[in-house]
């Protein structure tokens, strides 16, 4: 029997959401030779809400890494995901030897009042999209998914300079939360990575190694880009902020959980070694870049 001609033959992995790391993703690895993408976005005529679609794309794939968040129509569930699973699994047998990632968000652990979390440390959330992202997490994983939990994304055009310049005010440190950072090249790396050699259904937090406080981030990043530090309020003046609309409630709810979110897994099972180990070796880039223009 002839064998497949070779374009056939090629891994034909789906970006199932291509945003900004799932281009990183096709960008590290576009080779000749190397496997095919398939980038499914709106942007790309792709309708992941229709059932049609999602049978297209699951039939067309070999491998997986998802990344589209999840669906808002259900307090609780991810009817996205829900479809583009069932998808999978109408291709019978074959599905469960499909191999795939998904990307969650650390979010899902709540809040443990700045303790440290690990990967079998238990999910408190009780926000909606984390919620859904749970809902997600177990439906994927009864697939083999492997299942990485993903904090703030940083990069030189993912930090909040806006935000810093507008004067939007933080929290005084002794009322302050924890927040946890991943660049978007390493996130891109370790997504690579866990689709290879992850372990089907297992869970890695996809994070660095940083331990900030929200508004100590807020203030590296301002002396990185030379620019005023944001004022520091007491959360029941923030809150009347909120009220008042010169605060998002999405800026309320990240302040809500607090957590220092490690992994040994990324490392000793993954193999990752990252190349942003923490915020402050990408903010050293940044100064560099501030103070090249101000020399030019």
């Amino acid at each position: 029997m002839r064998s497949l001609p070779a374009r056939f033959r090629r891994p034909r992995i789906a970006l199932v959401g291509f945003g900004d790391v799932a281009q990183r993703i096709a960008n590290q690895h576009a080779q000749a030779r190397g496997p095919a993408f398939v980038c499914a976005s709106r942007s790309r005529g792709w309708n992941l809400d229709r059932a049609g679609d999602c049978r297209r794309l699951m039939a067309c794939s070999t491998h997986f890494i998802v990344l589209v968040p999840p669906s808002e129509q259900h307090a609780r569930r991810d009817l996205r995901s829900r479809a583009l699973a069932a998808a999978l699994r109408a291709r019978g047998p074959s599905a469960h030897q499909a191999r795939g990632v998904y990307i969650s968000t650390t979010g899902v652990y709540g809040d443990h009042a700045g303790g440290v979390v690990t990967e079998t440390s238990a999910c408190r959330t009780q926000q909606a999209r984390s919620l859904r992202r749970l809902d997600a997490e177990r439906i994927w994983r009864a697939l083999g998914f492997h299942v990485l939990r993903v904090p703030g994304i940083t990069a030189q055009d993912r930090l909040p300079l806006e935000r810093i310049r507008a004067g939007s005010p933080a929290l005084k440190r002794e009322e302050d939360v924890f927040t946890n950072h991943i660049h978007a090249d390493d996130l891109a790396r370790i997504s690579w990575r866990a689709l290879w050699v992850g372990r089907p259904g297992r869970v890695t937090n996809a994070v660095d190694r940083s331990e900030m406080r929200m508004g100590d981030f807020f203030d590296a990043v301002a002396l990185a880009a030379g620019l005023p530090l944001v004022p520091r309020i007491s959360r029941a003046d923030l809150t009347k902020a909120a009220q008042a609309g010169t605060v998002s409630q999405m800026m309320m709810s990240f302040l809500a959980d607090s957590r220092r979110v490690r992994s040994k897994r990324l490392e000793e099972e993954l193999g990752v070694r990252l190349l942003y180990p923490t915020v402050d070796d990408l903010l050293r880039s940044l100064n560099q870049r501030v103070r090249q223009g101000r020399e030019c």
